[in-house]
């Protein structure tokens, strides 16, 4: 009898023994399991932050060469303007939304536009467009093409800028300044002259060049805007 019970209790025990290993070990796998996941969260995490901070910095590597190379295309399009090399100057036009010509900042809707063919022939051409009118006055701004590059495009020595300034938004004199508003993907780069003491710094003048990307993703010119004080 004794015997009996004797066995009986070290069965319980045994099974009492095995049942709380197995519970020991369903925590510990799971503890495992919980370690693991959590692991796989944190590396992915970091994965995702990693893939983040490549892309924020190829992407500020992009900005800083794009505004390098429009620089570089901006001095290039000035060195052809001085020269009146209309035929390589449209090499740099945008195909599909050609050059347009303001003679004031504040762009408007019905400003001229050559295409890219038609500006080889600018200094050929003879015939007078209406590019505008005066501020002031508001007479019609009637001038040939080389008529109007004397009077609005290249009407100072731009090379020797006092100031060359990169997407430049505030205006200087009492017009508007609305060129990000028409190229609102677009960089300029502005060529700007002082004025002298003998006019009261009243007679600076600025020419602004305004680069968007083609459909190739080529920085292309899309217009020449000039600048001077306004009444």
């Amino acid at each position: 009898m004794k015997k009996s019970i004797l066995l009986f209790l070290l069965m319980i025990a045994f099974i009492t023994t095995a049942c709380g290993n197995e519970k020991v070990n369903e925590i510990e796998n799971e503890e495992v399991s919980n370690h693991v996941e959590e692991e796989q969260g944190i590396d992915g995490a970091l994965e995702l932050e990693t893939g983040e901070i490549e892309k924020e910095n190829n992407e500020d590597q992009q900005e800083v060469d794009d505004n390098a190379l429009v620089k570089e295309k901006a001095d290039e399009v000035l060195q052809l303007l001085k020269e009146k090399n209309a035929k390589e100057l449209s090499e740099y036009v945008h195909p599909e939304k050609g050059l347009l010509f303001s003679p004031y900042v504040f762009i408007k809707e019905d400003a001229v536009t050559f295409e890219k063919e038609i500006v080889q022939g600018f200094f050929d051409d003879h015939e007078s467009y209406i590019w505008g009118t005066y501020d002031g006055s508001g007479e019609q701004i009637k001038l040939t093409p080389s008529e109007y590059y004397s009077k609005f495009i290249y009407d100072g020595p731009y090379e020797h800028a006092d100031e060359i300034e990169f997407d430049n938004v505030k205006s200087r004199g009492n017009m508007i300044r609305n060129i990000k508003e028409v190229f609102p993907d677009s960089h300029t780069i502005e060529y700007f002259i002082k004025g002298t003491e003998e006019y009261g710094n009243m007679d600076w003048k600025a020419l602004n060049l305004v680069f968007e990307k083609d459909g190739q993703g080529e920085w292309k010119l899309v217009a020449i805007v000039h600048d001077q004080w306004t009444i």
